[in-house]
């Protein structure tokens, strides 16, 4: 990627990732003094920011005509352009992106798509590069996603949900990327609070977790006692399951009888090869040995039921 300098007028600024400080004046001593330091990161098609709005607001202020800039088209190259200084503090403000300006960030770098001289056969996980540039797992990040578009869902018309409860749950999520509760990761937080996005669980508890207390460990764990189910629930979950299960065998024998029967059909419409013949008895004789396996193991457990 090279750096090429650029009119200030061709550059779309659009909406910044973050509130820009009221004060620029040290970004525009140390651009006028030292230069930029690091160039802005723009979209090939727009030439829109990526990454870099002080510095083009404190360009603007020192009535520069143009700018650095370095022009990326896809996912690869933005990230190996930015590296790690996404997560390190600002060299000249000490301040440290925080978890939702990360992930417009994310976004915006993921709208830059795979790269186009990629061979078609050989797949890449363009979230996972742009959430490995921007500080987030790929656990936390697929948590995120489903959560923003969640979100934008229950914010259309015709969704069933409370749209504030949404847009609050996924604030807080995004706020414990940064300050997890005690005794919990970050991710741990996320995915727990993603689980009661979910379940339309109202979010009042959602104070507590900036207040850092205990509150989100114990609402998600509590005592060994507390976790535990009673016996009456362990044995209705228990027959569930058993009842899925065998509804499950039946569609499987229902499916094997259908076979057959299509099969059969078949056979009354059509003259055999010999070498289909010895195939079509081989693989009988195979399935049959199966079957005969499968009825033993259910005259045996039926035995067993009985005795016990």
């Amino acid at each position: 990627m090279d750096i090429t300098r650029v009119p200030m007028d061709r550059i779309d600024a659009g909406s910044p990732l973050r509130p820009l400080p009221a004060d620029l004046s040290r970004m525009a001593d140390s651009i006028r003094v030292d230069g930029l330091a690091q160039p802005l990161l723009v979209a090939h098609e727009d030439m829109r920011i990526i990454s870099g709005y002080t510095r083009y607001f404190a360009c603007r202020q020192l009535e520069k005509s143009d700018v650095e800039v370095v022009v990326v088209r896809d996912v690869v190259q933005a990230a190996s352009y930015l590296g790690t200084h996404v997560t390190d503090p600002d060299p000249v403000f000490a301040t440290q992106m925080d978890a939702a300006t990360r992930f417009e960030l994310f976004l915006r770098i993921l709208n830059l798509g795979r790269p186009t001289d990629l061979p078609a056969d050989q797949r890449m996980d363009c979230a996972s590069v742009a959430a490995g540039v921007t500080g987030f797992s790929d656990r936390t990040i697929r948590c995120l996603r489903r959560a923003r578009r969640r979100t934008q869902i229950i914010e259309s018309k015709d969704a069933v949900g409370d749209s504030t409860d949404a847009a609050v749950y996924f604030a807080a999520m995004l706020h414990v990327c940064d300050n997890p509760p005690p005794n919990m990761t970050s991710h741990g937080a996320v995915q727990f609070l993603f689980g009661k996005m979910r379940s339309g669980a109202s979010p009042e508890f959602l104070k507590e977790i900036t207040s850092g207390s205990n509150k989100l460990k114990s609402e998600k764990g509590g005592t060994s006692q507390e976790r535990r189910p009673s016996k009456r629930v362990q044995k209705n979950r228990k027959d569930a399951s058993t009842r899925r299960m065998e509804k499950n065998m039946r569609l499987g024998v229902e499916n094997i009888s259908g076979a057959l029967e299509g099969l059969e059909s078949l056979l009354w419409s059509h003259t055999l090869e010999p070498e289909t013949k010895e195939y079509l008895n081989l693989e009988f004789n195979r399935q049959v040995k199966k079957i005969q396996k499968i009825q033993q193991k259910i005259s045996r457990r039926s035995d067993e039921s009985i005795r016990a």
